[in-house]
């Protein structure tokens, strides 16, 4: 009996912890750059066209992404950096996701049955649309492209400005996580 209650609690415990990995981080990078000699950055304007950001959520951007690589000890520097760091965002909105289910049961008991429907729906109260928003983090040597990684996180529209700098500040940590690339 013990053997069953300990292969439930780490089944348990091995699905709630994948469910909470997030696996969306996507990331590219040119395999002959020597990421080791890169100690400093500068931050650059991003190269990308349609970047959507507004001004509180760009500082809320650099702000993580000079956190995550202070904590790698790669320096800022005001010029002759060994790389430079642009990002850009993308805005979307989706669709809240409702749900629907029919549950159907029945049964036999000394000669008499019973059978039971059930339907059940999820409709949103408030907006219909969460806005989804990717990060992404670019770094170039001498204008060279040589790293991108990307992710994404969907909120409400009313998230408030604590819970969005939470999010940033994940999805920040999440993409630098990768960087420099291990090597293969």
């Amino acid at each position: 009996m013990k053997t069953i209650k300990h292969i439930l609690l780490v089944l348990t415990i091995t699905v709630t912890a994948n469910a909470c990995t997030s696996t969306s981080v996507t990331v590219d990078y040119d395999p002959e750059t020597n990421f080791k000699q890169l100690s400093s950055y500068q931050m650059v304007a991003t190269k990308e066209k349609n970047a959507e950001v507004d001004q509180l959520t760009a500082d809320r951007i650099v702000a993580a992404i000079e956190a995550e690589l202070d904590k790698k000890a790669i320096n800022k520097a005001s010029s002759d950096a060994a790389m430079q760091i642009s990002y850009y965002t993308v805005l979307e909105q989706r669709e809240k996701k409702s749900s629907f289910s029919i549950g159907i049961g029945g049964s036999n008991r000394s000669g008499s049955s019973s059978t039971g429907v059930g339907l059940g729906t999820t409709i949103p109260l408030d907006s219909n649309f969460n806005v989804y928003t990717q990060i992404t983090i670019d770094i170039y040597q001498q204008d060279k492209l040589i790293w991108r990684g990307y992710d994404g996180f969907e909120a409400e529209q009313t998230i408030s400005p604590q819970e969005k700098t939470q999010k940033i500040n994940e999805l920040v940590a999440s993409i630098l996580s990768q960087f420099p690339p291990a090597k293969k």
